[in-house]
């Protein structure tokens, strides 16, 4: 768990004990634009409006507490009504907004005393107070305590920790994800850092005030940087006819007019989920900053939607009539008798027999750049880096650049005896790795750190992600967000999960032989080979056959 993570013994327990009636729900925007409107009023973000009702009186300690739990699962006006069930002097002081438990569904309530009581949940995943999503592998139970007073003689709670916890599926309906965008260090790419905020009025401020704050804990090592220079601030969002005005402090009025592009590109990205919002304008003291038009970042990068294959000995993309060879690169990697391929715009690296070779197009010859015994299938970064690891040392990464150099890649999988794939990521700012720890499968991410030349220097701390049970046998990139994880169960079952790096991961149907993956643009275009050499996609709850006679699935960078 990355460090400076809400504890669960440290939040609130707050669980949604009854089901709510929907009392309101908004319509689809006609106008594509979000309103500033009253906060009693529902905002075009919210998809469903909870409104609970406030104490009764004469309630008893019993009633307040769950009153008080179904009210956290309505975050309009600052979680108002939930407010409404604490002391006088304990509304100002309970912090709603420092983060999430999401339960099982299973609560037990236990009485004290008079003035005391305590919940017992079991957190099946958390969120801080900066969004940050993260799945509970453990089920232990978490006991949370509650103490109340009396005021005028009704019954009041006076003490509780900071936070909410909701079950799941209400969780889903009052909170969403939003990707914040920051940059590669080259400012190429733009990097998604998913965070998670109730569907609110004040949804637009939220991510913007994080944005600000910079990165998560695990990508902010060296991985990504941001255009906003330290110490910038932003009061509110405020959203009008379509057009969201963020009012930022005076700092990024010194900035060059490069600077304040790419603070734009950012804000545009990261707003560009906030349902309705079309178009955005930065402020200074309420002023309009002109910012002329520069360079777009690359954002979302996007490979050949077609698969890249081995067919019948024959190398290329496989079109609906027939496989298309690569000028002047495919009978290059036929002739080297390839076991994996990956491919970018600059350079193919070739997993062989004999080692890992860099293939170029033109009349370039194939270099072998790693003759090490046991490789893995080679990964490639937009530098032209090609990285190499053997399955049985997993420590030991290299990244063997254009000139010839080659450069060791510093690393820490806590523990892990051998790895099965290592991807990196489009942007080149994470790295992706499926290794086995203890006998058992972990998915890790982990952020690349470069020197200054741009060269792969270490990896920073890794985050564990969701993956199936059993043996691990590949791991790949589905999307800039979002990873997908193969493993096989000891009977045999195949198991695809599909993690959305900083949010939710779910299991995409059940193959049969399942060997390898390879991402597309999208989950609809993730690819699966077999070990019979059938090359599969998923439909509904199924993997589709698409071809046969396939002995390779190449990996697009």
């Amino acid at each position: 768990m990355r460090a400076g993570r809400l504890r669960a013994t440290a939040v609130l327990a707050v669980a949604v004990a009854a089901v709510f009636a929907v009392s309101g729900c908004t319509g689809i925007p006609d106008s594509g634009g979000v309103h500033a409107q009253p906060a009693s009023s529902a905002p075009d973000d919210i998809d469903v409006i909870l409104l609970p009702p406030g104490p009764v009186p004469d309630a008893n300690q019993t009633q307040i507490l769950n009153g008080f739990l179904q009210a956290a699962a309505s975050p309009q006006n600052d979680y108002a009504v939930a407010r409404s069930f604490l002391s006088t002097g304990f509304q100002k002081q309970w912090d709603p907004n420092a983060g999430v438990l999401i339960d099982a569904g299973q609560l037990s309530f236990t009485t004290q005393s008079d003035t005391a009581m305590s919940v017992s949940v079991t957190p099946q995943a958390e969120v801080d107070g900066m969004g940050d999503y993260v799945e509970n592998s453990s089920t232990a139970a978490v006991t949370i305590p509650f103490q109340f007073t009396q005021e005028d003689g009704q019954w009041r709670i006076n003490l509780a920790n900071p936070g909410i916890i909701l079950e799941q599926t209400r969780f889903n309906q009052v909170f969403s994800s939003h990707s914040l965008y920051f940059y590669d260090p080259t400012y190429t790419y733009l990097v998604p850092d998913v965070r998670w905020f109730p569907k609110d009025e004040t949804t637009g401020t939220r991510v913007v005030k994080a944005l600000l704050a910079g990165p998560t804990a695990w990508l902010g090592q060296g991985a990504v940087v941001t255009a906003f220079p330290d110490g910038t601030e932003t009061s509110s969002v405020v959203v009008s006819s379509g057009k969201a005005n963020v009012d930022l402090s005076n700092q990024v009025l010194t900035q060059t007019p490069e600077a304040q592009q790419r603070m734009q590109a950012q804000l545009d990205a990261s707003l560009g989920s906030v349902a309705s919002v079309a178009a955005v304008a930065i402020t200074v003291n309420q002023a309009l900053l002109a910012i002329p038009a520069g360079v777009a970042p690359v954002f979302a990068p996007r490979v050949d939607s077609k698969a890249l294959v081995l067919q019948s000995g024959a190398f290329g993309y496989l079109s609906s009539s027939a496989l298309v060879p690569i000028p002047t690169v495919s009978d290059k990697v036929q002739a080297l008798a390839p076991l994996s391929v990956t491919s970018s715009s600059k350079v193919l690296a070739v997993g062989t027999a004999t080692g890992v070779f860099a293939v170029q197009s033109g009349d370039n010859q194939p270099v072998l750049v790693d003759s090490r015994p046991g490789l893995l299938a080679p990964t490639l970064d937009p530098s032209g880096y090609v990285w190499t690891v053997p399955a049985g040392a997993p420590e030991a990464v290299q990244a063997y650049g254009s000139d010839g150099s080659v450069h060791p890649v510093a690393v820490d999988w806590d523990g892990a005896s051998s790895i099965v794939s290592l991807d990196v990521s489009r942007d080149g700012t994470r790295a992706l790795a499926f290794t086995l720890t203890d006998g058992a499968p972990r998915l890790i991410v982990a952020a690349i750190i470069r020197n200054s030349a741009g060269a792969p220097e270490r990896l920073g701390d890794p985050v564990t992600l969701a993956s199936g049970s059993g043996t691990p046998l590949d791991a790949t990139w589905v999307d800039s967000s979002n990873v997908a994880s193969l493993t096989v169960t000891s009977g045999g079952d195949d198991r695809v999960v599909l993690q959305e790096i900083g949010g939710m991961s779910s299991p995409l149907g059940i193959p049969t032989n399942g060997a390898s993956l390879a991402g597309s643009n999208d989950v609809t275009g993730l690819w699966l080979l077999t070990s019979t050499g059938e090359l599969q996609q998923q439909r509904g709850s199924g993997w589709q056959t698409t071809a046969k006679s396939v002995s390779l699935l190449a990996t697009q960078t």
